[in-house]
């Protein structure tokens, strides 16, 4: 009996490693420099407002855990089909593409929340939020944001 129980077990584990894991509206997404994201909203949380973060892994296996980020969230992430509210540009002009994560408000679903986020080695950085409409070029609005907050640092700076 008790022989037939550790291979029940062995079995049942084997079983669910063959499946990759998954979490409510999360998703796995290959980043332009090849690392992968996992982007997620707090399972616990209200739809339209909480938190969701952003994992960092050196590749798809998920093992080789590099850093992340969790930011608020007023809106979702996800749109009905599953797929995440997020594309990249260069925003801050370094050469290397920020994350734009929008957020589409409950309500009148008119107006998005917009987070940029800079993807360090170690850790995800929000450099930039915005609000936009849904209507509208998010890395023209991105970028358009970014540079009127640096001009206001620059003529507040003695």
């Amino acid at each position: 009996m008790r022989y037939s129980a550790h291979i029940i077990s062995v079995i049942c584990i084997s079983a669910l490693s063959a499946f990759p894991a998954s979490a409510k509206n999360a998703v796995m997404m290959t980043l332009p420099d090849k690392r992968v994201a996992v982007i997620s909203e707090g399972d616990l949380e209200p739809a339209s407002i909480g938190s969701y973060t952003v994992a960092l892994y050196k590749d798809d296996g998920l093992i080789d855990y590099l850093g992340g980020g969790i930011f608020p969230r007023e809106g979702s992430v996800f749109d009905d089909s599953g797929k995440p509210r997020i594309s990249f540009g260069d925003i801050t002009g370094d050469g290397n593409p920020e994350m734009i994560v929008s957020k589409l408000t409950a309500g009148s679903g008119n107006y998005l929340d917009v987070d940029v986020l800079k993807l360090n080695d170690s850790v995800v950085e929000r450099v930039l939020n915005f609000t936009s409409d849904t209507k509208k070029d998010l890395l023209i609005e991105a970028k358009r944001a970014y540079s009127q907050e640096n001009e206001q640092l620059n003529k507040s700076a003695p």
